[in-house]
């Protein structure tokens, strides 16, 4: 077994492995930023859904609210219609019996 003597680097080896580790380097910060900007743009797009949602839930919530309000109208009326003829039916005896004991 014969060993070969080992040769010892040069600046210009050393200068050329430390230009690669830095192309390596701006590469990955590269990578980096290109999934921090893709990060971004979807923190961007989940915050105009959320905003489109909460419009929506708004919308609903008062066309709820009038809805609500315009149940309510209909019933007072429908009671109203239903309760007045009879309530008058029996009150109009005793105004006129009231009427005719007054005179």
């Amino acid at each position: 077994m014969t060993s070969s003597p080992s040769q010892e680097p040069t600046i210009a080896d050393v200068l050329n492995e430390l230009r690669d580790f830095k192309a390596d380097v701006d590469k990955r910060f590269e990578q980096v930023d290109q999934r921090f900007e893709q990060v971004d743009q979807r923190f961007e797009q989940v915050e105009r859904r959320f905003e489109k949602l909460d419009y929506k839930f708004d919308t609903y919530e008062n066309a709820s609210d009038k809805l609500v309000r315009l149940a309510t109208t209909i019933i007072v009326a429908a009671a109203s219609v239903a309760v007045l003829p009879s309530a008058l039916q029996a009150i109009g005896p005793l105004l006129t019996q009231i009427a005719a004991n007054n005179q």
